[in-house]
């Protein structure tokens, strides 16, 4: 007769064992479903880096005004429900809509409007025309907003349309840039911008150490060094290249109109064939950076700023290494709060700024959505390929 409590044991024993081994095995046997247990690259990536201390030069601070925090402008009941009685409009202003970045802003400023009872009147779109974005703002400035916010394409040009506005009573909030010889708290209330010179250091920086800080790099951006946010990235990307002495800058390629930087870019591939690698001032130049080293066959490494779901596929395939990405809807809520606050007869400091948020493959997901607000399209989660979190 068979001894049972000897089997009884050994049965045990083995199921122990297995028990064991199952619990043994890797994470990565186990199904991927982002946003499921990011891995410790992603984590660290979406810590937000500190502010840069101060903001773009204006009337009353040559050195910048300080750098605010975005989220630092609070409303009682009382405030909300005043706003709501006020029935106050407003009207916006855009540089262009062909991008994610504006749509992003419209839509965090819209909502939180909303939130306030503040009627948005007006959406207008200059397609990258300075000419247009006057027209467009005059146009603005006649259906008599109680706010404007815009994003000035030429800050010399176009400052005097915009001091017509202040003069009709106008509130005025900026997104990124200031117009020239305009004053915080007089002509215009505030701008409410991304640490852009942080967020292209960041991306250069990414780009430095990808090709080993050795070899030939270029910047391509746009042609309006006064364009104060776009200026900044410059120089964040010039620094981070200036640190590494094995890096050469060996042009600065300009463009005034976002498709354009296609030409642009295949004209510095071709002058240029030891050419590794390019900081672009935003993503949709970037994309047509990407395109021109296709077609000419070339191997490009390509770092930029701003990021959202066309953005994030480039991302995902490895087109982009790195995003130093800004916070568009994060920048709409805190550009119609200080509205509000305005509105309210509140001070608001003249600078308010929102912290870098770096991208890369490996926490693409995560960002896209601080970055969106919304659950990432199915579209990038599959070119990740689980690999982003």
């Amino acid at each position: 007769m068979p001894n049972l409590s000897r089997i009884a044991g050994h049965a045990a024993g083995v199921l122990a064992f297995a028990l064991t081994q199952a619990l043994a095995l890797p994470a990565i046997a186990q199904p991927y479903h982002w946003p499921d247990k990011p891995s410790p690259e992603a984590t660290a990536l979406m810590a937000p880096l500190p502010l840069s201390p101060r903001g773009q030069p204006v009337v009353g601070f040559p050195d910048g005004p300080p750098a605010v925090a975005a989220d630092s402008l609070k409303f009682t009941p009382e405030m909300i429900a005043k706003l709501k009685a006020g029935k106050f409009t407003a009207g916006l202003v855009m540089h262009t809509m062909d991008a994610g970045w504006p749509k992003l802003q419209i839509t965090g400023i819209t909502n939180t409007l909303k939130s306030f009872g503040i009627e948005v009147i007006g959406v207008t779109d200059a397609k990258f025309q300075p000419g247009k974005q006057i027209a467009d703002l005059e146009q603005m400035i006649a259906r008599k907003p109680d706010v404007i916010f815009s994003i000035p394409i030429d800050p010399k040009s176009e400052s005097a349309a915009y001091r017509k506005a202040a003069a009709a009573g106008i509130k005025l909030v900026f997104m990124d840039n200031v117009p020239t010889d305009m004053a915080p708290g007089k002509d215009y209330v505030s701008v409410v911008a991304s640490d852009n010179e942080r967020n292209a250091y960041y991306a250069a920086k990414e780009l430095v150490g990808a090709i080993g800080g050795q070899g030939e790099v270029g910047i391509i951006t746009l042609v309006y060094d006064y364009y104060y946010s776009v200026a900044a990235r410059k120089i964040g990307a010039q620094k981070a290249f200036a640190e590494a002495p094995g890096v050469k800058v060996v042009q600065v390629g300009t463009f005034d109109a976002p498709e354009k930087a296609y030409n642009v870019a295949t004209a510095m591939l071709t002058a240029h064939p030891n050419l590794k690698g390019v900081f672009v001032a935003w993503d949709t130049p970037a994309q047509q950076v990407v395109a021109a080293a296709k077609t000419l066959g070339r191997k490009l490494i390509v770092v930029t700023n701003d990021l959202a779901a066309d953005s994030a596929l480039n991302v995902a395939r490895g087109e982009f290494l790195a995003v130093g990405a800004q916070r568009p809807y994060d920048q709409g809520v805190a550009e119609a709060q200080a509205a509000a606050y305005a509105l309210l007869g509140q001070q608001v400091p003249p600078y308010l700024s929102v912290p870098t948020l770096r991208v890369k493959k490996a926490n693409l997901l995560s960002a896209l959505a601080a970055v969106t607000k919304e659950p990432p399209p199915a579209s990038v989660i599959k070119v990740c390929d689980n690999a982003c979190f």
